[in-house]
């Protein structure tokens, strides 16, 4: 059973933004209606792990929800029923469970058999067509997986749909706190254009978290304009609720491929490929970089003076010259906006004393908040900036807890001034 709380409402928000989203994008080669009826033909992932299709109507529904309130109004605004097949007791499930387990591929009518012969369906309670849905649930995409329809496709444009991936780099040697030196792994975030294939940015990092995808893409949406798709696998760092929410800030769709299939993305694998060949090689006779921030400065000037308008043989010109050609469609990001729209959000219980928790860390807030639920908001790469509000209302930055201070001064308030409460609304 999934617990409807805040964190699966604002969930649900972000999968019903991401099933509109192909509706929101400029340039539809056939009407609005017949876009819904071909989403409503689809199986969806729903946060709770439960697969199902929604009505085109559903789907148009949620469009002007979108339209009339944003990203809040997608939101479900009350508990929903939580029995996904309800008219099918647990003791049948159970069973159903059973023979699949035993015989993945067992026929539904067959299934449906062995539950009459045992006695489990009377009359037609439970019905067959229910037990088709659930069976289909169970395995939704099992006749479909043994064959892939794989072609080959590019976006009509740049921006249209930019792939990431990342690529195991070169080691290197990094110095510890303890001043000895240790060889850690890099790795490369990459952001592709699909359309003209350059390369919006692309960097090395010691690690591959949510916080080296957000840098690079940040820089790469600074660069080169919003995306108005980003395609990427269903790795841990892509399918963070935090990266969804900044790209449905954005206006931003994003969509994975299916488990194991790494050749969907068969541009970006392509770039890997060349990088290897092409960048890595010259380390041979190099070397290899002394520091992060070298392996970088060498990267980019790869990147713009040889890939990015190197001629490619599969468009038959230089990436850079094919983004040029049509990069008018481009939607960019204004410098001001970005630092808002790259930022955290999240919830946090405050205890008695006036503090909360946040990476290891305490900060403390207003005592007015005590024993409440409050919502937080924060830059990843700065998290000792931390704006709380409750219920509508700002309260500023939390401060990190100074126990000290607080022992001089016990009746501290650390509730900022007003402008400062405005200008994080």
């Amino acid at each position: 059973m999934v617990k409807k709380d805040r964190s699966w409402r604002e969930q649900m928000g972000l999968f019903r933004y991401m099933v509109i989203g192909p509706l929101l994008q400029a340039g539809r080669e056939c009407s609005l209606k017949s876009q819904m009826k071909a989403l409503s033909e689809k199986y969806w992932d729903l946060p709770d792990g439960s697969v199902r299709q929604f009505a085109w109507g559903t789907i148009e529904e949620w469009l002007y929800l979108y339209r009339r309130g944003g990203l809040s109004a997608l939101e479900p605004r009350k508990r929903r029923d939580s029995g996904a097949f309800r008219n099918l007791p647990g003791a049948i499930r159970d069973e159903i469970d059973a023979f699949l387990e035993k015989a993945p591929t067992l026929k539904t009518s067959t299934i449906i058999s062995l539950l009459k012969h045992q006695g489990k369906i009377i009359g037609n309670q439970p019905s067959e067509s229910t037990i088709y849905r659930y069976v289909k649930h169970k395995r939704p995409l099992k006749e479909a997986s043994e064959i892939k329809d794989r072609r080959a496709f590019e976006a009509p444009y740049p921006g249209s749909l930019m792939q990431v991936d990342i690529l195991y780099g070169v080691y290197l040697q990094q110095r510890g706190k303890d001043g000895r030196y240790r060889k850690r792994q890099t790795y490369l975030v990459a952001i592709l254009d699909d359309h003209s294939r350059l390369l919006c940015h692309g960097q090395f990092y010691f690690e591959q978290n949510v916080l080296a995808y957000l840098d690079c893409l940040k820089q790469a949406v600074q660069k080169r304009g919003i995306p108005e798709r980003l395609y990427a696998d269903n790795g841990q760092v892509f399918l963070s609720t935090q990266v969804k929410r900044i790209a449905a800030k954005m206006g931003t769709t994003v969509i994975h491929t299916k488990p194991r299939d790494a050749a969907a993305k068969g541009k970006i694998e392509r770039f890997f490929r060349t990088c290897r060949s092409s960048f890595f090689d010259r380390f041979k006779v190099d070397g290899i970089p002394k520091s992060l921030e070298d392996l970088n400065r060498q990267f980019a000037e790869w990147v713009e003076m040889t890939y990015n308008r190197g001629e490619h043989s599969g468009i038959g010109t230089s990436p850079l010259k094919k983004w040029l050609a049509t990069s008018y469609k481009l939607k960019l990001l204004p410098p001001e906006e970005a630092d808002d729209i790259f930022t955290f959000e999240d919830s946090r219980k405050v205890k008695k004393d006036g503090t909360f928790s946040l990476g290891g860390k305490l900060f403390e807030t207003h005592s007015a908040l005590a024993g409440k639920k409050i919502d937080i908001k924060y830059d990843p790469f700065f998290p000792e900036r931390v704006y709380v509000r409750y219920e509508k209302r700002n309260f500023g930055r939390a401060n990190l807890l100074d126990r000290s201070f607080n022992c001089i001064n016990p009746r501290r308030k650390n509730l900022k001034n007003t402008k400062e409460n405005k200008s994080h609304e």
